[in-house]
Parts: C-alpha cells; sequence; structure tokens
C-alpha cells in the first residue's frame, strides 16, 4: 500500500540520555491539559477527543533552549531520511513542538493533522521511553476506516508521515505507566 509507504519511523534520533533529560522537563513543565482546535481557530480543551498533559516548547522560555536544540536536530535527522524517500517533499518550515504526557486513562481520539485551520504538511511523533503498556499510535485507513500499521516505538525513535486526511491516527488509552512523548508539524 502506497500510503503506509509514506510513514516513515527511523530509530534512535534522540539518545537515551538525552530522553531522559526531556522527561525531566516534561515531568516539571507538562502540567496542563491539552488542547483541540475549536471554533474561531482557538484552541479549547476538550477531554473526550484528547486527554493528555501538555507544554508548548518555546525556545525562548527560560531553560528551554537546550530541549528545544535536542528536538529540533532529532527532527533534522528526521526530514534527511525522509526526504530520501520522498522526493517532491520540497522546503518545510518547523511549526511548532508540543511536548505530551499520557498518564494511566490518557488517549487521542482518531483524527488528521492538517485542516483548513491547521495548514500543516508534514506530522512528527518523537517517542521518549518504553515504560508503559498502551497508548499505542494506530494508523486507520481512511476508506476502509480499519488499523493498518501500529509501529512499535522505542525510546529515541521518530516517525514522519503526511499530515493530510490520508492519515488518520491515534493515540490509545494508556494502561499502565507514563507515556512521554514530542509532536511537530512542519508546513
Amino acid at each position: 500500500m502506497l500510503v503506509q509507504q509514506a510513514i516513515l519511523k527511523i530509530e534512535q534520533v534522540i539518545s537515551i540520555e538525552n530522553c531522559k533529560k526531556m522527561i525531566s522537563y516534561m515531568d516539571i513543565h507538562c502540567k496542563t491539559k491539552a488542547t483541540v482546535v475549536g471554533k474561531g481557530n482557538k484552541g479549547v480543551t476538550d477531554t473526550k477527543t484528547r486527554d493528555v498533559l501538555s507544554h508548548w516548547l518555546n525556545p525562548d522560555d527560560y531553560g528551554a533552549p537546550e530541549y528545544f536544540q535536542i528536538v529540533e536536530q532529532a527532527i533534522r535527522k528526521g526530514i534527511i531520511e525522509y526526504s530520501k524517500q520522498i522526493k517532491f517533499l520540497g522546503r518545510l518550515q518547523l511549526n511548532e513542538i508540543n511536548l505530551l504526557k499520557y498518564e494511566k486513562g490518557n488517549f487521542y481520539i482518531k483524527h488528521v493533522d492538517q485542516s483548513s485551520s491547521l495548514n500543516r504538511t508534514l506530522s512528527i511523533i518523537i517517542n521518549l521511553n518504553e515504560e508503559y503498556d498502551g497508548g499505542d499510535v494506530v494508523f486507520t485507513n481512511p476508506i476502509t476506516d480499519k488499523p493498518y500499521s501500529k509501529p512499535d516505538l522505542k525510546a529515541g525513535d521518530i516517525i514522519l508521515f503526511p499530515s493530510n486526511f490520508l492519515y488518520p491516527h491515534q493515540v490509545t488509552p494508556l494502561k499502565k505507566g507514563v507515556r512521554y512523548s514530542i509532536v511537530s508539524w512542519l508546513s
């Protein structure tokens, strides 16, 4: 299936040491519920759609440049590999970086990352740990609505995929432990 070929997993783009640094940073900063885009393009908290703790990583925040650099380097590595497979990727610009902390019961229902109000081309998920059950990223066929891909993510792995309607995905409810991940988008 051609759609599946555009989902690329790259192992260990962030070292275990840097994963642990990011997790320590996230334990301090991921304190508020993540939002979803609502009416008027404003973020609203909707825990029936997305229930996870979140923090937007801003390189200008006190103490954040080191962590921003870790993520930015990982994304750069991922894009270099992705552009070897996808020939017409073009120039992309980093939009934003969202740090996510999934605790027991947290999830994100099936969705796509692009809409008329979110001009995103490429989506990125970076996994920072493995000590959890559930919390799986699952891609669903846009025609049959059946799951077709559930990447096995280890600490430091990255997934890159198009943000459009052909790539509905979800994060299943976390059953045990804490899942730390980073999401970002390029346009």
